[in-house]
């Protein structure tokens, strides 16, 4: 089997970076998170290439890096002209899906990487999964309290899993399916090409994100404005619509293979020594290099 690890580095401009800040009554908190993520990426660039470079090799797995090359800016481009609400950052996490489904094309086994995922291990992913299943860890858990909270005091922002949670539940619940879904977190993902095919994420891809439009700008829709105004175009709302709706196989990598590195881990000796994928949410890379 023919099998490859890939990773997305795009250095957006400054004046492009999105406000993922969350709401206090009711006027959007402006935050530098996008900022401190740029040069945080920029200052771990080599090395993180060089670790993710090493596993590919030691699984026997070809390496590939997609960067801010004529290739994405015809896709930037593109995503402008058709669909100029959606945000420099969400445009690269649709990109890496893209880039996902042409590697299909070539690869039997394809392994996506967010560049601030470290490995630490030579075990093969591709053999410690059931390949018969789409890899992606799951963020049910960070999801759980937004399905219970009152709607008022619902001030989180767009990037938050229980916002992703509803916006996949009204598009499922729009489109005739069963509403309750899985949140996903496609910072890591491995997959067949047969699976991938089987997604098919760009399929009636412009149906999809004209569907989420309405949704959010529905002043008579069930869903509170609230929880409404933090709809957006995010890649991981639109992944587990899709998952359910074309009834994909799953199987969870939470765990060794998605250990998450965050704001709430205070020093690297915090962090399991075991752990086979760090994912430095927090962007903290350099615990892991």
């Amino acid at each position: 089997m023919s099998k490859v690890v890939y990773s997305v580095f795009i250095d957006i401009p400054e004046d492009q970076l999105d406000n993922p800040g969350w709401f206090d009554n009711n006027v959007q908190v402006t935050t530098d998170k996008s900022m401190q993520t740029k040069q945080s990426l920029l200052n771990n660039y080599d090395k993180v290439i060089e670790r993710q470079k090493q596993y590919a090799k030691a699984i026997g797995a070809e390496y590939r890096l997609y960067e801010y090359d004529d290739d994405y800016n015809v896709f930037v481009e593109t995503f402008e002209s058709d669909f100029p609400e959606i945000s420099h950052y969400d445009i690269i996490n649709f990109y890496k899906h893209w880039i996902m489904r042409n590697l299909a094309k070539s690869y039997d086994y394809i392994c996506y990487m967010d560049f601030d995922v470290v490995p630490n291990t030579t075990d093969d992913i591709f053999e410690a999964h059931d390949m018969m299943r789409f890899g992606c860890a799951n963020s049910n858990a960070l999801a759980a309290w937004g399905k219970t909270i009152d709607s008022k005091d619902y001030n989180t922002c767009i990037r938050n899993p229980s916002t992703k949670y509803w916006n996949a539940h009204a598009m499922l619940l729009e489109t005739g399916h069963e509403a309750d879904n899985d949140v996903f977190n496609t910072g890591i993902m491995v997959a067949s090409k047969w699976l991938i095919e089987r997604l098919d994420y760009f399929n009636e891809f412009k149906k999809n994100i004209n569907l989420m439009t309405e949704l959010k700008n529905d002043e008579d829709s069930m869903y509170p404005y609230n929880i409404r105004r933090v709809f957006g175009y995010d890649n991981e709302s639109l992944f587990s619509y899709l998952i359910h709706s074309n009834n994909i196989p799953v199987e969870y990598l939470n765990g060794p293979w998605h250990y998450i590195v965050d704001e709430k881990m205070s020093d690297v000796t915090k962090a399991d020594p075991e752990a086979k994928l760090y994912h430095c949410i927090n962007k903290k890379m350099e615990w892991f290099l």
